[in-house]
Formats: C-alpha cells, sequence, structure tokens
C-alpha cells in the first residue's frame, strides 16, 4: 500500500523532524502517475463541483470522474461511479493526484497573514509552491489559500518563522497539514545570510573607521580618494577632521584653496563637499587631514597621585570646610583622640554594639504567630537578645544583624524577630522591624536563623534593640543550640545580635 504524501512528509518531533524516505516518494509519485494513466485510459469525466457531479447520475458503474473546482475545497477529488446508468451514486476515493501546486502571493494580505490563491484546489497530497510577495515583519506567519481559513506557517522542525525569516521573490515548498503549513526545510536561510553579509560589512567598515582615528590619535594624516562622475558634491568621509581648516583637497592634480570646498555633517557623518561644478567624470579627488587633536574633560577619578605635580594641591582650592576638616583629623591622630562622627565620611560605622551571646538551650514556649494578620509582637515569643546603643547622629542609621541556630521538638516553624525600642520611626513600637520564619521538617533537625534591618531611629538618645524567639501556633517547643535532647558543641554554638551605627 502506498503512503499518503502527509504522511511521508510527517513532521516528527520539533527536535528531530522526519527526513522523507526517497522510496517512498517514488512509490507516491509512480502512483500519481499511474492514477492519471488510468483515469485518461477509463474515459473519466471531469466536473467543475460536487454538485455538478452528483447531478450526473448518466453514467456507468465503475466511472471514474474528477471534482476540480469546488469552492469547499474537501469536496474536490477523485469519485467513482456506483450502480448502473441513470441510478446509483458516487463516492470520493481520494485527492486529485498533482505533484505541485503553484500558489500566487500578489500581495492581498499582509506581510504576517499572507493570502495566495491557486489554479486549482490545495490539499495534503499535494506539494505546493509559494512565491512571497514582501518580508514578513513579525512571528508567527499565517497563510490562507483560496480565501480559506488562515495557517499557521511552521518550519518543518515544528517552529513559527522568525521576523525577517521570508524574504520578498523567495520560494517556500511546503505541505498543508491539519491547521498549518508546513515547510519542507527550517527556518530560511536567506536572513541569516544576508543579516550575517551585513554585519560582515559593518564590521569591515568599522575596522577602517578605527584605523584612520588611530592614526589621527598618532598625529599621523589620513587620506581619503574619490572618482568625480561630473554629478556628485558630497563625499563621505573615513573619519571627522572636525574642521575644514585640517583639510588639504588635490582635484585632478591641483591643489584646491579652502574656498573651494567645505567640510559638511549629516547627524555624525562627514563629507567633503566640493564648492561650484561637479567634477568631471574620472577625475580624481584626494582629501588629505590630520593634526586634529581632541582634547577632552578627564573622568572622574583619573587623575592619580603620580600625575599630580609636587605641591599642586594649594590652600587656595580647598574649601574651608573640608580644611578644617582635615586639620581637626590630623590633631585627633596626633594626639589619639577618636574621630568624630563629623569627620567621618558617608558610609563609616561610626559604633557598633554587640548583645551577650545566647549560649542556652532553654526550651521556648510562647509562640509568635505565623500569619499575616500584623507584624510580629514585642509581647509574643521569649526575648533572647538585647543590646543598648545610643546614635552620634539623629540622621545616622542603625544596621541590625541576628544569627542563630534553632531546631524544634516536633515539626513546624521557629520564628524569629528584631525590635527596637525609643526611637521616633513611624509605626507601632510594639511591631517587630523584621522577622524570619524557619521550617524545620522533623524534631530535633537544626537550622540557621539569619535576618538584617536597618533604619533611622531619628534621636540621639538610647536606642533598645532586641531579638525575640518562639514557636507558631504547631504543637511543639523551640530551642537553640542544639535539640529537644540538649545543648550541642558545649557553648560555642551561639545566638548573636549585632548593632552597627552608618554614618548618614
Amino acid at each position: 500500500m502506498v503512503e499518503t504524501a502527509n504522511n511521508i512528509w510527517a513532521d516528527g518531533p520539533s527536535a528531530d523532524p522526519y527526513e522523507p524516505d526517497k522510496q517512498q516518494i517514488r512509490e507516491w509519485g509512480t502512483w500519481v502517475e499511474g492514477s492519471i494513466t488510468a483515469f485518461l485510459a477509463s474515459g473519466g469525466k471531469v466536473y467543475a463541483t460536487r454538485a455538478a457531479l452528483y447531478a450526473d447520475l448518466s453514467q456507468t458503474a465503475n466511472t471514474m470522474a474528477w471534482v476540480i473546482s469546488d469552492p469547499t475545497a474537501a469536496y474536490n477529488g477523485i469519485y467513482r461511479k456506483n450502480g448502473a446508468a441513470n441510478s446509483g451514486s458516487w463516492t470520493r476515493l481520494g485527492d486529485l493526484p498533482y505533484s505541485f501546486i503553484v500558489a500566487t502571493d500578489v500581495g492581498a494580505g499582509t506581510a504576517n497573514a499572507i493570502q495566495a490563491t491557486t489554479s486549482i484546489p490545495v490539499s495534503q497530497s499535494a506539494l505546493i509552491i509559494l512565491g512571497v510577495f514582501e518580508a514578513n515583519t513579525g512571528s508567527p506567519v499565517t497563510v490562507s489559500f483560496n480565501g480559506g481559513s488562515p495557517l499557521a506557517v511552521k518550519t518543518n522542525s515544528g517552529n513559527d518563522v522568525l521576523a525577517g525569516g521570508l524574504i520578498a521573490g523567495m520560494q517556500l515548498l511546503g505541505v498543508v497539514s491539519g491547521s498549518t503549513f508546513r515547510l519542507v526545510s527550517d527556518q530560511v536561510s536567506s536572513a541569516i545570510i544576508a543579516a550575517a553579509e551585513d554585519a560582515a560589512t559593518r564590521a569591515e567598515t568599522a575596522a577602517d573607521e578605527a584605523a584612520d582615528w588611530a592614526e589621527l590619535a598618532k598625529n599621523n594624516f589620513v587620506q581619503n580618494s574619490f572618482t568625480g562622475d561630473g554629478e556628485t558634491t558630497d563625499f563621505p568621509l573615513s573619519v571627522d577632521p572636525g574642521s575644514a581648516n585640517n583639510m588639504f583637497v588635490n582635484v585632478g592634480g591641483v591643489c584646491q584653496p579652502i574656498s573651494a570646498y567645505t567640510l559638511e555633517h549629516v547627524g555624525s557623518d562627514a563629507y567633503l563637499r566640493i564648492s561650484g561644478e561637479p567634477v568631471p567624470d574620472d577625475v580624481e579627488i584626494d582629501v588629505r587631514f590630520g593634526n586634529k587633536v581632541t582634547v577632552g574633560t578627564p573622568a572622574d577619578g583619573s587623575i592619580t597621585t603620580a600625575k599630580l605635580g609636587a605641591d599642586s594641591v594649594t590652600a587656595a582650592k580647598m574649601s574651608a570646610a573640608d580644611a578644617v576638616a582635615i586639620r581637626a583629623k590630623i590633631g585627633a591622630a596626633a594626639s589619639g583622640t577618636a574621630i568624630t562622627n563629623t569627620q567621618m565620611p558617608t558610609g563609616s560605622v561610626v559604633d557598633s554594639a554587640s548583645a551577650t551571646p545566647y549560649v542556652a538551650n532553654a526550651s521556648l514556649t510562647a509562640v509568635i504567630p505565623r500569619d499575616d494578620v500584623a507584624p510580629p509582637q514585642i509581647s509574643e515569643g521569649t526575648e533572647i537578645l538585647s543590646v543598648s546603643i545610643t546614635p552620634k547622629s539623629a540622621t545616622n542609621k542603625l544596621r541590625c544583624r541576628f544569627k542563630g541556630q534553632v531546631s524544634r521538638s516536633a515539626a513546624g516553624t521557629v520564628v524569629a524577630a528584631i525590635f527596637a525600642t525609643g526611637t521616633t520611626i513611624s509605626g507601632a513600637a510594639a511591631d517587630a522591624r523584621r522577622a524570619v520564619g524557619v521550617s524545620v521538617p522533623s524534631a530535633d533537625q537544626s537550622f540557621m536563623a539569619d535576618m538584617e534591618v536597618e533604619f533611622v531611629p531619628g534621636i540621639t538618645t538610647a536606642v533598645t534593640v532586641s531579638v525575640r524567639v518562639g514557636p507558631d501556633a504547631v504543637a511543639g517547643f523551640a530551642r537553640l543550640n542544639g535539640s529537644s535532647v540538649g545543648r550541642l558543641f558545649g557553648g560555642s554554638s551561639a545566638a548573636t545580635l549585632v548593632v552597627e551605627e552608618i554614618k548618614a
């Protein structure tokens, strides 16, 4: 049994599309040729529509007929007469045996929604050759034949055609497969080749331009040469000379005065413009330019100490405030006095305080709810760490860091929260400034709880920072530095709280 075209040219997985078997293609082609020969030998009939065929029952039994242009594509095909003349019915046996169908795209649709026409109806049994009218600008692309439903254009591996993948004038070869028009090839290479050639050209141009800029940087001359054509007056220069005064122009072996030419710009591109009549055909034009030295503004931080001359930084170039700050720092360093907050640069750690490490392994039963009703409250859980710090400035911020190894007597969550009291920051004083929940999947497993928060207390009086820990509402209690059995590591495992004051 001969396979259908739809099976022979099946898609296969997108990552590994099938390759058509040549033996099956030959068998299919032989079947098509045999069908046509048999049809002609048996005195077959041709009808425009299926309605016209059904209306003619005068044919004898087993008479073959073709329906070739019915508006309903599925009605076109090969039919056989059942029953004697003037009775019986017609039965559709298969698609029309066309090997190839030429489809025409005259631009009736859009670049991404192609509308094509064919002189004979399309089917899943025939290969279709479609000429592209214009390049596609997006993805996916669809095509409809003879006003039919749009079919998604897919590559042989089942992918959508990329934007620019279809080039105007190219010929596509594919088959109708369900709701898609499947190309015999993968992504069309024309667009890739065109893009590669364009990239190569731009790379060569950039390399030439870079070479000319390098010559200018070495204070060497750059030469561009052109040939007159009797029409052109503006000639593109490889780099920008900066001024016509830097250009020396020679036309036909004769040096030109500066009044005979100008330097013009179109966007960032520079052009030599020859004044007066265009240079005649085949007359050589040479322009040489150079000695252009661009002095830019040094980038921030680009001038190092080694580049400064001795005694080049004088008091006259220093602000009064900086001079006072420098004298204060020098005096403090000489006397051993600590540098004050005002003398420290922004971002400096001007003070720090550490809570006494928590090394116990007590059972913590007070719950801290694990929900989103409100932040953890200072009345919840058990306080394990506390430290006090007095900010040096109301605009400085405090950075609080907590670390601790937590466990649980039963599966659940251990919640830890940082609180700060005595501040003027917004929000309820009892609310946690930061909280973290550590899930413990089974009893006596240990996990690290780690959190950090920064805030501006807005005062220069003492601020108390504390950490509270507790289990969530699930049954069981929380512990630190070990398990429900007892403490581990002989006190070397400890929960810590460090508070640093950062200069604003």
